[in-house]
């Protein structure tokens, strides 16, 4: 008697239906089907790498949970930012810090070249940057140590799924890099040997949209943070000035 396999057959049925319906709903697309060619992820870090060597201008948003303190004294600790890059060495930002643990403050910060300033903590005038105010978000355009450069660096890089990131397509790569890669784009806060990096690159234009850095946990650091950073506006046009 050969055996009824129907309703083991309608359960996988329904169970991918239910998958695909949750990846739908979360914005996850599931990998391509067999026999659907998926891009190698090696190819799409270097489109990725070689569009943001291209792009003139960008609009980025970033959202720090963990501490992350950016001077020596360890009074400062970055929260978030906002700003502008334009290249070759334009930068217009504003910081959110929060100060001796207690008091969050914004701080904007504009750097040209080599001159930077930044506004007073008390009265918000502008001047001279101080030289313990140690992170300078210019470091995601250099061509040794900038995003670009640390996609190619990426150990164990894999195109985990595709997902929706502000209504566009993009290749969802994991990956890791030393603390010694990650250190310049994050002012050498982080600590340990290996640092989980997620990326999310548009399928389309091959635009890095998100890049979110991890910490890990160890002895050294109570609390490890995690960088998330949204680029957006890519080639639009930007002024930024020295202030007034």
């Amino acid at each position: 008697m050969i055996p009824d396999f129907s309703p083991f057959r309608t359960h996988s049925r329904r169970s991918l239906v239910a998958a695909a319906l949750t990846a739908s709903l979360f914005g996850v697309r599931m990998r391509p089907a067999q026999g659907q060619a998926e891009p190698d992820v090696t190819d799409v870090l270097s489109s990725a790498s070689q569009r943001l060597a291209d792009i003139e201008s960008l609009h980025f948003t970033l959202a720090i949970d963990g501490d992350t303190y950016i001077d020596e004294s360890g009074a400062i600790q970055l929260q978030g930012a906002e700003g502008d890059l334009a290249r070759p060495d334009k930068v217009a930002v504003e910081f959110q810090v929060r100060l001796l643990g207690a008091t969050t403050v914004s701080i904007r910060m504009i750097t040209i070249g080599t001159d930077s300033w930044t506004t007073d903590l008390i009265t918000g005038n502008w001047g001279d940057a101080p030289p313990e105010f140690g992170y300078n978000p210019s470091i995601l355009y250099d061509d040794q140590d900038g995003l670009g450069p640390v996609m190619g660096k990426l150990e164990s890089a894999d195109l985990a799924s595709i997902e929706d990131i502000e209504d566009r397509e993009a290749y969802h790569v994991t990956g890791t890099a030393t603390s010694e890669i990650i250190a310049p784009l994050t002012a050498g806060t982080m600590t340990g040997d290996e640092v989980d990096v997620e990326l999310w690159i548009d399928v389309e234009t091959s635009d890095l949209l998100r890049v979110k850095v991890i910490e890990p946990e160890s002895e050294a650091k109570e609390n490890p943070a995690t960088w998330e950073m949204n680029l957006s506006a890519f080639n639009e046009m930007v002024t930024i000035e020295p202030p007034e």
